[in-house]
């Protein structure tokens, strides 16, 4: 566990002879303060609390609890792990239940009661530790922001991105260059979605009112030009018309071998042996088909790309950020 030790922002100052520290020191407290971002040492304190006896572990992000008599199924915001059948999901259920199995715990809410499938939406603390953020920061589970409980959205980023670049949990298998999050999800591993008229996908990720696009030097970037997020007419029932591009702007042809894309919630997909010519581009289709030097097929049962607002992220094979765009 981790201690509730903090840096006080205010009063109790000592004479320092080093100017330059203390006012470091002080301009960090500021900007915390002002993002409302909390050291990732020490989980900030709940806001309000209601105590509940946890009875049963579901999984990585949801348990059932008891409250004065009555049963609740509980899922933790800011966060999401792997569900059943896929990558690193025992070891995002296994640390759930070392961290609250059979304890008495704290409820804190932040502004939804319930998500869609009536679960209460809840930071969840055993003694000072907040058990989300923790599942976080050991790397079995990455930030998820569902608007509007976005109280600690910015905290769960950079707690994922301290995971990732230790190489904590399931992380550590990114650097044999495989992946802990699903890669290829075939279609017999998820049940047929239910025909709607247009896709129900999970809430969605924050994001910013405009759309923005960052770059890196590399010559292979995300081709939004040629992408298209959502599909005509139902994306499930039209898998092969979502797809996100990628070109090519360098003067050589590009080895994406091995190379990933992964959306903002934990879908990732593996490219297969593949070379992108110079001034090419390349679309990489949801759904299945037999692949081509234009042409790349996911192969998924389900829509991945969320129709208002995604952020697309490629990496290379040693999972080395090339480029992402947000849109």
């Amino acid at each position: 566990m981790y201690s509730r030790q903090r840096a006080s922002c205010h009063g109790g100052v000592k004479p320092v002879r080093n100017t330059v520290r203390l006012t470091v020191r002080l301009l960090l407290c500021i900007v915390l303060l002002a993002l409302h971002v909390p050291s990732t040492n020490a989980d900030p304190a709940p806001v309000s609390c209601v105590w509940a006896q946890v009875t049963y572990i579901v999984d990585g992000d949801t348990i059932d609890v008891d409250v004065d008599g009555s049963t609740f199924r509980v899922r933790y915001i800011g966060m999401n792990t792997t569900e059943v059948g896929e990558p690193c999901y025992n070891e995002g259920t296994a640390e759930n239940r070392l961290l609250v199995d059979g304890e008495t715990v704290c409820l804190d809410k932040d502004v939804s009661e319930t998500d869609r499938y009536g679960r209460l939406l809840r930071y969840v603390y055993v003694g000072d530790t907040m058990v989300n953020a923790e599942l976080v920061r050991r790397g079995v589970a990455s930030a998820a922001t569902y608007p509007p409980d976005v109280r600690y959205a910015g905290w769960f980023v950079q707690l994922e991105q301290e995971a990732r670049q230790a190489g904590r949990g399931c992380w550590a298998i990114a650097t044999a260059y495989t992946v802990w999050l699903p890669i290829m999800m075939k279609p017999a591993s998820r049940p047929a979605p239910t025909p709607t008229s247009t896709r129900t996908p999970e809430p969605t990720r924050l994001r910013t009112p405009t759309p923005t696009q960052t770059r890196s030097p590399a010559a292979i970037r995300v081709a939004a030009w040629c992408s298209q997020f959502d599909a005509p007419g139902n994306d499930h029932q039209n898998l092969n018309e979502e797809y996100v591009c990628f070109d090519n702007q360098g003067s050589a042809a590009a080895d994406m071998t091995g190379w990933h894309v992964k959306d903002a919630n934990v879908h990732t997909y593996t490219f297969p042996t593949f070379s992108l010519a110079s001034g090419a581009w390349v679309k990489l289709r949801t759904g299945c088909g037999s692949n081509t030097a234009t042409d790349l097929y996911w192969c998924r049962s389900q829509a991945v790309w969320n129709n208002d607002g995604d952020t697309v992220y490629l990496y290379n094979a040693a999972w080395a950020l090339v480029d992402q765009y947000r849109y």
